[in-house]
């Protein structure tokens, strides 16, 4: 019996060896780091934006944006290199006589380069945030924006931010015959996106619009497009 209880505690003395072990080896997931641009930073940025507006005096730097840049700047750890990024919005203007856009690029900063071009256009392609325009109103900024692939022309944009709630609400009839979508039917939904869509046999164009609910859920819904009539077509959703 003496015997065996000792091989037992050996055991549970080895089990919990391992166990502390394991723990030690665990390394905890690392936050990244980030910190406020410096003076320097916001100094080369506002000189490097300066003369790109009078180098490109037309397209969405036309007007003096409205707002100061927006800066993103962190690093994977301590002795990385931090990455700096700067987010500028032009100054809303109408790209159609019933939409406002504001175009939001992204530049990206590099400490290591000469001075005067230290700043280059990021990977990230200029974002379009639209809304509906005010008759006889200048545009102005939006406290709520949907995003606007290129591709997807002015007067559809137009089209379905009109049509947007009714479109959704075809949708969700749906999203009760689709499995990933029906858990998320009753959710509440705002706009997010416009973006093309996948072509469909007979369809002469197909667009999409991309909802995101008030519980992380994302529900995309193909529009057909046939003449001047748009019609919810398929869904999918995540959440």
């Amino acid at each position: 019996m003496r015997k065996v209880l000792l091989i037992a505690a050996a055991l549970a003395s080895g089990a919990l060896c391992g166990s502390a072990g394991a723990a030690k080896a665990a390394k905890p997931a690392q936050v990244a780091q980030q910190r406020e641009p410096t003076t320097e930073e916001r100094a080369s940025f506002e000189a490097f934006f300066s003369a790109r507006q009078a180098a490109v005096p037309q397209g969405p730097w036309a007007t003096r944006p409205l707002f100061a840049p927006a800066f993103e700047i962190d690093r994977e750890s301590a002795g990385k290199p931090w990455r700096v990024i700067a987010r500028m919005d032009s100054a809303p203007r109408r790209s159609h006589p019933d939409l406002c856009r504001q175009i939001r690029s992204s530049f990206i900063y590099n400490a290591k380069a000469p001075e005067g071009e230290r700043w280059q256009d990021a990977a990230e392609p200029p974002r379009w945030h639209v809304w509906l325009a005010t008759p006889t109103v200048p545009c102005a900024a939006a406290r709520y924006t949907t995003l606007q692939d290129p591709k997807v022309a002015d007067v559809d944009a137009v089209a379905l931010l009109r049509q947007h709630r009714d479109l959704l609400g075809r949708a969700r009839l749906l999203f009760a015959g689709h499995s990933q979508c029906a858990p998320y039917r009753a959710l509440t939904y705002r706009l997010a996106a416009l973006e093309p869509a996948a072509p469909v046999a007979g369809a002469p164009l197909m667009l999409g619009m991309v909802f995101e609910s008030d519980r992380h859920a994302v529900a995309r819904v193909a529009v057909r497009k046939s003449g001047g009539e748009y019609t919810a077509w398929n869904v999918s959703c995540t959440g």
